[in-house]
């Protein structure tokens, strides 16, 4: 019986570049995401939850404030489920780290009102995930001043236009110039708050978590063993050692 070298080329090209490649990449995982079920923008509150899916819940609370802890406002929201701008520029949300979209709600600042923008989470959530629209305009750099750090895991165009590099960190300062893009809160929280110094109408945001500290105690990201991918590369270089040996016992056979 002849093999067919067609096939074994194929199937060593495929398994080759599926497991050396894979193994030396980073995966994306799910995140699930606020469902932002009620707002009152000129009372400075509003309300959602994250659904897990064992189906727990994690609360989501955010308010603006004042410094002297009077109720602040903040510009609208959408919690009908109606806003498209998250699935419209879908790279910008997604990353080797996430590898899906928010839930089409969010909520809406101006900033430069001199007031605190606070987020409570109904469990402590490591790494939680934050997606931001429209962050400032080309003609106004407008900034979140966080009070915890974070890292820009992605960006990129919106509506309005926007760019790979309109997110810019310094600190715990996120400046944008029509940025758009997802940040990760680095460590484990359940409270966390920011400033917009400068105004800027409008930008947008929403929020996600990959899982809770009692689903998951440590709740690392779980990253693919590298035996079982490093074998699977070594198949296809064994299957290429093999077409060789077979070339060649068919070349002494036709001499």
């Amino acid at each position: 019986m002849k093999t067919d070298f067609r096939v074994l080329s194929g199937a060593r090209i495929a398994l080759a570049t599926l497991g050396l490649g894979v193994a030396s990449s980073a995966f994306a995982v799910p995140y699930y995401y606020t469902d932002w079920l009620s707002a009152n923008p000129s009372a400075g509150t509003a309300h959602g939850v994250i659904t897990l899916p064992d189906a727990s819940t994690v609360s989501v609370d955010f308010t603006a404030v004042y410094a002297d802890g009077s109720p602040g406002s903040f510009v609208g929201a959408y919690t009908a489920g109606n806003w498209a701008g998250w699935a419209a520029y879908p790279s910008a949300y997604t990353s080797t780290e996430v590898d899906n979209l928010p839930l089409p709600d969010m909520l809406q600042l101006a900033g430069g009102q001199n007031q605190i923008y606070k987020v409570h989470l109904g469990a402590p959530i490591k790494d939680p995930l934050m997606d931001i629209v429209s962050l400032g305009s080309p003609a106004i750099t407008t900034q979140y001043s966080f009070d915890v750090p974070f890292t820009i895991l992605s960006q990129g165009t919106d509506y309005w236009g926007g760019c790979n590099t309109c997110l810019q960190q310094s600190g715990n300062n996120l400046i944008g110039s029509e940025g758009s893009g997802a940040i990760k809160f680095v460590g484990t929280y359940s409270d966390f708050s920011w400033t917009v110094p400068v105004p800027e109408y409008w930008h947008g945001f929403t929020f996600g978590i990959r899982t809770t500290e009692a689903l998951e105690p440590g709740n690392d990201v779980p990253e693919p063993s590298p035996a079982p991918l490093f074998g699977l590369g070594l198949g296809g270089i064994g299957l290429i050692l093999l077409k060789r040996r077979l070339d060649r016992r068919a070349m002494r056979t036709m001499v």
